[in-house]
């Protein structure tokens, strides 16, 4: 029998047994016990940094979610606006409603116009019922719709043609509105001038690409329109001056009228509405004219420059504001002043005559877009349905909407051309009475600095 059987016969262990190892340890009992003292040593220390790490840690995680939740709520949510291709037609209910606004809007019916929307203000009521005078009929009523920001509403895209009294070719038009749902189940013309969210909302559907293309055939047919018709496009930009002007004089009658009606009814103590709206001091924005009434065809008794301070006598509701003028009152359209402290400001020089009165107004003639003060007026791109461009102050520019260019500064000077949408032109410079020199085809003109943007 070998060596190693008879071991295993006798019941030894062999080499590397459990026994073993503990006669080993029994032998050497003081370097176990140096070994057990450093293993805990190491051990209580491994604890500690993992307790510091893990507390570091949870500090940066409460960091980050405070920081997190201090975020201003509009940040974390954004109104989707869906990229849906327009609808023709597609709601008889939405067409119902605007084929009764146009019918109303084109005989001037004020009563139906204020049934079918939320709110109008005067200025724009007025400007309906004064154009009903020229209009015989809108015709061809077509409705272009996308989703709205709430549920049953719609951005609605109209377009029709416009037919005039004694003009026999009919003239295309387009406009935007926002159509809501009551809770009877109606719908109606919703007003935007207040309501930024719904007006944002429709300025983002509004960029999006097939309705870029659909103003660009209307602007295009509209163009064509004006271009080979002479007595057309003489009609629409003479409309367009006798609108202005009829809605300014009607503000200012009815202005007059109410002030009479409150100076008879304080009987006791009568003052006049300066004496009552006193404000202090105001000064100009702009190169403005200085009217003897409050209308853009009263005459003028002179010119404020930017930073000219007057007194202000009084603030009126249709957009003028009366002032002191050497020694008598006078009046600046409101939109050219902003209040003042008692620190003088130094005087700009420029000016134009109609670039001061009329500034921000579209350039292109009236072309019938007019039945709703929310709807964008000019081509695509323009507007407060459209982004706003930024307008260099040297370089090529591409034009986003129709403009015509003068050759001088001046809406009355020759006309040296019309630029389209997606022309270019090279911005010479920007000046401060409103209009930006540039350079077309090779020659020099101008441009109403408003209308670019």
């Amino acid at each position: 029998m070998s060596e190693e059987l008879k071991d295993k016969k006798d019941g030894s262990n062999p080499e590397g047994s459990p026994n073993e190892f503990v006669e080993l340890l029994k032998k050497n009992k003081k370097s176990l016990a140096v070994i057990v003292v450093i293993a805990v040593v190491l051990l209580g220390i491994g604890i500690l940094f993992g307790s510091l790490i893990g507390s570091r840690s949870g500090k940066n995680n409460n960091l980050q979610a405070g920081a997190q939740s201090s975020e201003p709520a509009e940040t974390q949510t954004e109104t989707a606006v869906p990229d849906v291709p327009l609808e023709e037609n597609a709601d008889p209910e939405v067409n119902a409603l605007m084929e009764k606004y146009y019918q109303a809007a084109a005989t001037g019916d004020i009563e139906t116009i204020n049934s079918l929307k939320d709110y109008s203000d005067q200025a724009e009521l007025l400007r309906i019922q004064e154009k009903s005078k020229y209009l015989e009929s809108y015709d061809d009523i077509n409705c272009y719709t996308k989703p709205g920001p709430e549920a049953d509403s719609y951005v609605v895209y109209v377009t029709y043609y416009a037919k005039f009294h004694d003009i026999e070719q009919k003239v295309t038009g387009l406009n935007t509105y926002i159509v809501c749902k009551k809770d009877d189940g109606s719908y109606y013309i919703h007003d935007c001038s207040e309501d930024e969210s719904m007006k944002e909302y429709r300025t983002n559907v509004t960029k999006q690409d097939d309705v870029v293309d659909l103003f660009n055939r209307v602007q295009v047919e509209y163009n064509e329109a004006v271009t080979e018709n002479e007595e057309l496009a003489a009609f629409l930009t003479e409309l367009s001056e006798n609108l202005k002007t009829a809605v300014g004089d009607a503000l200012a009658e009815a202005e007059t009228a109410a002030q009479e009606t409150e100076e008879e009814s304080n009987t006791e103590e009568p003052v006049s509405a300066g004496e009552e709206q006193a404000a202090g001091r105001v000064k100009a924005t702009d190169v403005v004219n200085i009217r003897k009434s409050d209308s853009e065809t009263a005459d003028s008794l002179g010119k404020a420059q930017v930073g000219e301070e007057f007194a202000l006598l009084e603030n009126r509701a249709n957009g003028w504001s009366k002032i002191e003028y050497d020694g008598q009152e006078a009046f600046i359209k409101s939109e050219f002043l902003e209040a003042v402290n008692d620190a003088p400001a130094d005087d700009e020089q420029g000016g134009d005559d109609q670039a001061a009165d009329n500034a921000g107004e579209p350039e292109n003639t009236d072309n019938g877009n007019d039945t709703n003060t929310d709807s964008n007026h000019a081509a695509p791109g323009a507007g407060d349905g459209a982004a706003s461009v930024e307008v260099p102050s040297s370089g090529t520019y591409r034009l986003t909407t129709t403009v015509n260019i003068r050759k001088s500064a001046s809406e009355t000077a020759d006309r040296l051309g019309v630029g389209y949408y997606g022309d270019e032109v090279e911005i010479l410079m920007k000046q401060a009475d409103g209009w930006t020199k540039v350079k077309f085809k090779g020659e020099t003109g101008y441009i109403k600095t408003d209308i670019l943007k």
